[in-house]
């Protein structure tokens, strides 16, 4: 329930207590909170997406690969509230192990094209652990057991499946506290087979959160969208709020004071983005580890999950 113009009104919740996703989180590395986002608000967010790419993309082939949107926070409520769900939220600060928590980069709408040329095709690359788990960040690449130091979050605009590439994974993989090995990025990735016999795909409805441990060993795989349709997801990488962002956040942050945007949300919508988006990194506390910046260079810069 939220107030609007001082009054309230009911929104989508999740099925489980919000206990339940943060134990799932814990045991398996993911979760999958369904029914987050309601039907009505759910195609909004298509259809402004919808719009913006025929706007301000439309130089972007229509087949293989994907392309990102990084300014959803100057032209769609629906991309603030989603990233500043409470309960999402909460679950992730538990896990997280604090409630000073903020994204490493703007939120993202990626949308993975159809498999035109990819077809068919076993690409190499791909495979890896997100930030702030990359190459350089840590001191001697060490990734502490515990605690956690960042999460992927998630949400699917459309439906996460096997035949419209939903993203690849290694079930288990974050406890492993190293990034993948050589190996899967060689020679492409059969599921099922060799070094990939335990890879799956997350399965996702539309209006869903997806949260997963950033250590998890994973993949965009652009070649396995049979479906004939883009698939889209809105993406976020939290870490507690002295991690360095791994994008230049300010001219966004900018941007966003200066649209009409903080007047279409709610005072607690408001703050939310405040400290997720547009607050300052913090000193590093005593007894973590001194992270640096990521690495600009390598294989693997971006993907579209």
């Amino acid at each position: 329930m939220q107030e609007i113009d001082g009054e309230f009104v009911l929104e989508s919740g999740p099925a489980k207590l919000p206990s339940y996703y943060l134990e799932e989180l814990r045991q398996q590395g993911y979760t999958i909170m369904e029914g987050m986002l309601d039907p009505v608000a759910l195609q909004r967010l298509k259809a402004g997406a919808d719009e913006k790419r025929a706007r301000d993309h439309a130089e972007e082939p229509p087949t293989d690969g994907f392309f990102w949107m990084t300014d959803g926070l100057l032209w769609s409520p629906e991309v603030c509230r989603a990233i500043t769900n409470p309960i999402a939220l909460w679950v992730i600060q538990q896990y997280l192990s604090t409630d000073d928590i903020h994204l490493c980069h703007q939120p993202v709408i990626t949308t993975v094209k159809p498999a035109d040329e990819l077809l068919g095709t076993f690409p190499e690359l791909g495979w890896h652990s997100d930030y702030p788990y990359h190459p350089g960040v840590f001191p001697d690449d060490h990734f502490p057991e515990d605690p956690a130091f960042g999460v992927q979050f998630n949400f699917c605009i459309d439906d996460f499946r096997a035949d419209n590439a939903g993203t690849q994974f290694v079930p288990g993989s974050h406890a492993l506290c190293r990034r993948p090995p050589p190996e899967f990025n060689e020679g492409g990735t059969r599921m099922g087979e060799g070094v990939h016999k335990d890879v799956q795909q997350f399965q996702v409805p539309a209006g869903s959160a997806l949260i997963y441990d950033s250590r998890t060993w994973h993949r965009a795989c652009y070649e396995l969208n049979v479906s004939g349709h883009d698939r889209k997801a809105i993406l976020n990488a939290v870490t507690p709020n002295w991690v360095l962002p791994m994008m230049d956040k300010t001219d966004m942050r900018d941007r966003y004071h200066g649209s009409e945007m903080p007047s279409l949300l709610t005072d607690r919508e408001r703050q939310d983005v405040e400290r997720l988006c547009n607050r300052a990194t913090q000193p590093t506390p005593e007894g973590m580890p001194l992270l640096s910046e990521r690495k600009k260079s390598g294989p693997i810069r971006k993907t579209g999950n």
